[in-house]
């Protein structure tokens, strides 16, 4: 008889714990925006190239819900039309199986429920805090150069903060990334935070998803352009990449090179802060050892040709400005794990050294290229060393 129990334990047990795995979604969203009634809001997911709608709710007194089964979790938005992007922030969260709370607001919009969009909402918290704290800090910096208080002490000491800050945030996503490798979320940051890290981070971030995800696109690509490191190891010769100059010319990178000179390649994007910063540092380089024997490329990784050309103005940038032909195609050939990125090659066309700051830059140059020399002693291109914009 005792027998005959401890089976019927075994089985309730059994069903208890079946009885806690979700089988179905239900999203129970709020919108703090009386404006936002009557409104449309979407459930959308990226198939890589677009957003494809799921599902779709009209809010009524603030409130809206989704129900429905996800059999794998997967990255999702809510978030209204582009044309009513001001009544709400559109959030990105974990659609899985389980109950969801939403909040949607005009400055941060929150998830919380299952363990996943827990730990993820936890995260984006952090990185919102930042990012906050960055804003305000470039705004006392325009505040000061306005005033005309600026100076090197207080320049330097804002760069420092800045810098701080970049670093609290790569390290806030590579331990996010670290402890939840299960989660779709972070294989979406490792995508979109893969260029702020060093290539041993992102071997070590690769080791942390396992076999299971090995066909992972996003991992096949990072793990490509680890292998690519090693043949531009310093030493081996460059990798020609197509480029677009400021005038619409096509030309390869081969196009500079040779002339009995050193050829500097600085890799950038005009959205990035840090990176706009060292270029403007990269002029100042130019202007001092383009006569010496030294040709300046920069390569955008822009998208936004427009972006890229109000930029160069702005920054008044020298040399040859280009834009990447294939900017993915760059990323991988030259395994850029970080922007900016420097990289310089010697006459004969190998790799002197690369992913290089814009300071270990100057310092190398100053190696290699000590002296002033005479204008007519090196072999240059027909047209000028630099051209400013």
């Amino acid at each position: 008889m005792d027998r005959v129990w401890s089976w019927i334990f075994l089985l309730l047990l059994c069903a208890g714990c079946q009885g806690g795995t979700e089988t179905a979604y239900l999203i129970s969203g709020h919108v703090n925006n009386p404006n936002a009634d009557g409104n449309i809001i979407y459930l959308s997911h990226s198939n890589g190239d677009e957003l494809v709608n799921l599902d779709s709710a009209i809010v009524d007194g603030g409130v809206f819900s989704f129900r429905g089964v996800q059999e794998q979790p997967i990255m999702a938005y809510l978030r209204f039309n582009r044309s009513l992007d001001s009544l709400a922030v559109p959030l990105l969260f974990i659609l899985e199986n389980g109950p969801i709370e939403v909040t949607m607001d005009t400055t941060f919009s929150t998830v919380k429920g299952t363990e996943q969009n827990d730990a993820f909402d936890s995260y984006k918290a952090e990185a919102y805090t930042l990012d906050s704290l960055r804003h305000r800090l470039h705004g006392r910096y325009l505040e000061q150069v306005n005033v005309g208080r600026m100076d090197t002490a207080i320049e330097q000491s804002m760069f420092d903060e800045y810098t701080r800050l970049d670093n609290r945030e790569k390290q806030l996503a590579y331990r996010f990334i670290r402890r939840n490798s299960y989660s779709p979320a972070a294989l979406w940051l490792l995508e979109v935070m893969q260029s702020r890290f060093s290539e041993e981070e992102l071997q070590s971030l690769l080791s942390g998803f396992g076999s299971r995800s090995r066909n992972v696109q996003v991992l096949s690509n990072i793990a490509q352009r680890l292998r690519n490191a090693h043949k531009i190891e310093p030493g081996n010769p460059y990798v020609d990449i197509p480029l677009v100059e400021l005038s619409g010319r096509e030309l390869n990178l081969s196009g500079y090179m040779g002339y009995a000179r050193y050829t500097v390649v600085g890799f950038w994007r005009s959205d990035s802060q840090p990176a706009c910063r060292a270029m403007v540092k990269w002029s100042e380089l130019c202007r001092q050892y383009a006569y010496r024997g030294a040709t300046f490329v920069s390569v955008s990784l822009d998208t936004d040709e427009a972006k890229w050309r109000e930029k160069i103005r702005d920054l008044h940038l020298w040399g040859y400005p280009c834009i990447a032909a294939v900017p993915a195609d760059i990323e991988t050939r030259y395994a850029l794990a970080s922007i900016p990125h420097f990289i310089l090659i010697t006459p004969d066309g190998s790799i002197d050294s690369r992913d290089m700051t814009i300071t270990e830059l100057e310092r190398r140059l100053q190696e290699l290229l000590p002296y002033r020399v005479r204008r007519d002693s090196v072999s240059v291109k027909p047209d000028s060393l630099i051209k400013e914009i």
